[in-house]
């Protein structure tokens, strides 16, 4: 889990890592968004899956923002985490990809994030729905 003396990852950042981590792994990226574009934030395949991730920040990637540099809140993290569940959903549902359609959620590794995320592990995984795990130095598949 990320510690305070690590730099806060911002949403793009983290699209950043997962997209360099699933790269290595043999995936090619076939969409990277920015916070400012609208879609699924990460879409890699390889021969036998195409996996969508949705991303979220552990601070504002907005410099203007009044929560730039400071860790969203308890409130904050429920409300990205349900945007990204939903967005998954949407992605499970419509199945762009048939059979070969996997899903994950990208999010920082902080207590936070932890506390909201394993409160719905049994449910995300009957919907086989991955959670990435980011910190500064590693990305780690729950």
């Amino acid at each position: 889990m990320g510690n305070n003396n690590e730099k806060m990852l911002t949403e793009n950042e983290i699209v950043v890592k997962v997209a360099d981590f699933l790269k290595s792994k043999g995936y090619k990226i076939k969409q990277k968004l920015t916070t400012n574009q609208q879609g699924i934030d990460i879409i890699a395949e390889t021969e036998l899956e195409k996996i969508y991730i949705e991303a979220k920040g552990e601070t504002s990637a907005s410099k203007t923002s009044n929560r730039y540099g400071l860790p969203f809140n308890r409130n904050q993290v429920k409300s990205h985490i349900s945007v990204a569940l939903l967005a998954t959903m949407k992605v499970i549902s419509s199945s762009p990809a048939g059979n070969k359609t996997k899903v994950g959620i990208a999010l920082p590794d902080t207590k936070e994030q932890r506390l909201v995320i394993n409160k719905i592990i049994p449910a995300l995984k009957k919907l086989k729905i991955q959670i990435f795990w980011i910190t500064n130095k590693t990305v780690t598949i729950e």
